[in-house]
């Protein structure tokens, strides 16, 4: 099985030809720096909008990955399988498409090619989106949210019943200083250890693992908002539920991690904390 830590090496090695048209083109090797952990409260969220048949996303892939391994505690990773370059890389495999990730593609907005991510959905006022190209930049983006002092303080609680495959959520969030508009709580399920074939600007990669993948939305895409303004000390809990669906491939718990999120409204959607946890 190839896995993405070979990967990752085979891309410091190598450098990428010609993608196909409509998929952006990295043409040099990723090259991540490695400034060692962080002094940081600050938990950023990467939404990577990413394809099995794209075949330039395993770049984008792997540089996620880099970033994750130097910040393990203040980042997460969630992985968006939208319709563009979407669809399984060999027929018949699992599709990691979703509802939920296109209507997440769609309230962004603008967007080029992919591999692109999002970055606590930072907004970018020259290019006007919330999504970045070019991988080697991407830590860049992680660097500058993590220095920046938390304004809120979030974490999450699960439990599961292995019979009815019920899972509870619990979210707590407390203001670390005033926050006079509207905040808004996300909340939803990411998948790892999934395997299925990656096309790849070599051919394509058999037995790929792909992780952190979205799966579902447990609220609306534009979050549910929880209260106009929020006082410093100020604590506000909600509580959601979700019954994983059986399936054969798809839906393991014990590959499943809950991820939240608080943001600013659907209009400025910059989100202000990540947490997360495991389903089981």
């Amino acid at each position: 099985m190839k896995t993405r830590n070979l990967y990752y090496i085979f891309l410091i090695l190598c450098s990428f030809g010609i993608g196909i048209t409509g998929c952006s083109d990295w043409e040099t090797a990723v090259n991540i720096p490695d400034n060692g952990p962080v002094n940081s409260k600050r938990v950023v969220v990467i939404e990577e909008f990413t394809g099995a048949s794209c075949v330039n996303c395993p770049k984008g892939i792997a540089a996620n990955d880099a970033i994750r391994s130097i910040y393990p505690y203040n980042v997460i990773v969630v992985e968006i399988h939208s319709n563009f370059l979407g669809q399984p890389a060999t027929a018949g495999q699992v599709n990691l498409r979703t509802p939920d990730a296109q209507a997440i593609e769609a309230f962004l907005g603008n967007w080029l090619a992919k591999p692109e991510a999002a970055f606590n959905r930072l907004y970018d006022d020259v290019g006007l989106t919330y999504r970045y190209g070019t991988p080697e930049s991407w830590k860049s983006y992680v660097d500058a949210e993590l220095n920046k002092p938390p304004k809120v303080e979030l974490k999450a609680t699960t439990t599961f019943d292995d019979v009815s495959r019920e899972l509870k959520i619990n979210l707590t969030l407390t203001g670390l200083e005033a926050i006079n508009e509207p905040v808004h709580l996300h909340c939803g399920i990411s998948e790892s250890n999934i395997i299925a074939d990656q096309l790849d600007n070599t051919g394509k990669l058999l037995n790929f693992v792909h992780n952190h993948v979205l799966r579902k939305m447990i609220t609306p895409i534009p979050g549910e908002k929880v209260t106009d303004v929020l006082s410093s000390g100020q604590t506000i809990s909600k509580e959601y539920s979700f019954t994983l669906p059986q399936d054969s491939i798809l839906w393991k718990p014990e590959n499943c991690k809950v991820f939240a999120y608080a943001s600013l409204d659907q209009n400025k959607k910059y989100i202000l904390q990540g947490t997360e946890a495991k389903v089981k």
